[in-house]
């Protein structure tokens, strides 16, 4: 790994050996893949963890950097307690979960190994500075179907007493962190067919309370048409909300409808139409629920808020001279990518037709003083496809908000003999000083950023080494473009 540092002009330019790859970027939906089979019971509560999963050892020491090529892995991360960071690095004996704080050491502790997993999705934060993980785990009957856990750990690294549990879906689930608890959106495909004005499966929510106690909520149907809504988010308040269009085939006259399912189904209020096509939800700090709407080939694009009441309220935007263009570069349907929504209601609606266009939005939905921002360079993009592949895509490098508003985009390299750069954009609209921050070596790039709340951001950079292999790493950058630190976390 390079340590080298130097700063020119306004800019930091580091090296670093880096790379973990094919990771989905972060505007995916966390998804996992579970088994098909019926739904539970409405109200029913899961097994206890003990029954599921008698085998499961407690959590074990492990070692960074995790060691092989990072081609193929997905490192994920979320902010943790203190200002620190928690990785999630897929490794030969199962996902390694880590600690960081801002000098790149794990706390005491970490890292760790999940017991029993094959693979891990993102780590999720809660309240008291602990954090929740859910794995698919070794399956000893050799099929594809493993067991789903969903996994409890204490900033020190010990598991909470009961878990893992088992989430008892059988579908996807999406999940997020509400209070202290583990909230889950979880559906059912009905199978292969699915007849035009029929719901496609069942959807429900779950809940996972720290005491391990998981409820199941009641069942709704998901989605009508043939494949059902095209993508859910979890608000804050436990209540999945989906997007479904109908014509996508011709966009002009596409349509959308907003759905919900909450823990007692389909919340008064819901569905709504909506007039064109629209992203899938974002939402603030107070519950609303943000939606972008227009063709993400030419403006103009709008956006739309509601509350958790089904209700239009203030904040929505009129026209605006900018492109909602989506997140996917690849085979299949393209849709406006959803906004970017901070606490307050600030929305951020970005381009990347050519180079970059970024509109800010103050919470009354009035464009900002000093916006728009405009970068000749366009976003990252993430993972690989290969020259042959059929059907890739990969998903763009997804901006995040940190406190203050402050806007960090994730730009591809400006000419061939650089790396990717990270800028930071205040809510004027102009770039902060320090920023941007530049990797030196060709070819290396920022896939994901994450911001603590106390403005650290921890960036995941991928870097090529000799013999088609790749290194990733984490740097630690100040709210002045300092970097801090360097932590390389997957190494040949």
């Amino acid at each position: 790994m390079h340590h080298s540092l130097s700063r020119v002009a306004t800019t930091i330019v580091v090296g670093l050996l880096v790379v973990a790859c094919a990771s989905a970027a972060s505007s995916a939906p966390i998804t996992t893949a579970l088994p098909n089979s019926s739904p539970p019971a409405s109200g029913s509560t899961s097994p206890r963890p003990t029954d599921l999963f008698p085998s499961l050892s407690p959590p074990v020491p492990a070692a960074l950097p995790v060691r092989g090529s990072a081609y193929g892995l997905g490192v994920l991360m979320a902010p943790g307690p203190d200002g620190g960071v928690y990785i999630s690095v897929p490794g030969p004996d199962g996902s390694v979960l880590a600690l960081l704080d801002r000098d790149g050491i794990p706390r005491a502790g970490w890292p760790i190994t999940v017991p029993g997993s094959v693979s891990c999705g993102q780590p999720v934060s809660v309240e008291d500075g602990s954090v929740r993980i859910v794995c698919t785990l070794d399956n000893p009957q050799g099929n594809m179907f493993g067991p789903i856990g969903a996994f409890a750990f204490d900033s020190t690294g010990s598991s909470h007493a009961g878990w893992p549990v088992d989430l008892a879906a059988h579908g996807l689930v999406t999940v997020r962190a509400v209070g202290d608890g583990l909230i889950a959106h979880a559906w059912t495909i009905s199978g292969d067919v699915i007849l035009e004005g029929q719901p496609a499966g069942d959807s429900w929510i779950m809940t996972a309370d720290p005491d391990a106690t998981v409820r199941n909520g009641a069942r709704a149907p998901y989605g009508m048409g043939c494949c059902g809504p095209d993508e859910w988010a979890l608000g804050p308040d436990g209540v999945a909300y989906g997007v479904v269009h109908h014509g996508a085939a011709t966009l002009a006259r596409t349509t959308s409808e907003l759905t919900a399912v909450g823990p007692d189904g389909v919340p008064a209020g819901f569905p709504i139409a909506i007039e064109g096509i629209a992203s899938r939800p974002a939402f603030d700090a107070a519950g609303r629920i943000h939606v972008t709407v227009g063709l993400p080939i030419e403006p103009p694009a709008r956006t739309l808020v509601f509350d958790p009441d089904g209700r239009a309220v203030v904040g929505r935007s009129g026209e605006l001279d900018i492109t909602a263009t989506s997140d996917w570069r690849g085979a299949g349907n393209v849709f406006p990518a959803a906004p970017l929504v901070g606490a307050d209601g600030t929305t951020f609606i970005i381009e990347t037709l050519a180079g970059t266009s970024v509109i800010g939005l103050g919470p009354s939905g009035q464009v900002m003083p000093g916006w728009p921002y405009r970068s000749d360079v366009g976003l990252e993009d993430t993972g690989f496809c290969g020259p042959h592949d059929t059907g890739c895509g990969q998903y763009r490098a997804t901006p995040t908000i940190g406190p203050g508003n402050v806007l960090y985009l994730l730009h591809a390299a400006a000419s061939p003999s650089a790396g990717g750069s990270i800028v930071a954009i205040g809510p004027d609209g102009r770039v902060r000083p320090g920023w941007p921050v530049e990797l030196r070596q060709p070819g290396a790039e920022f896939w994901s950023v994450t911001v603590g709340s106390d403005g650290t951001a921890y960036v995941l950079a991928i870097e090529p080494e000799s013999g088609d292999t790749y290194s990733a790493g984490i740097l630690a950058i100040a709210p002045d473009g300092t970097v801090l630190s360097t932590t390389t976390i997957v190494d040949p």
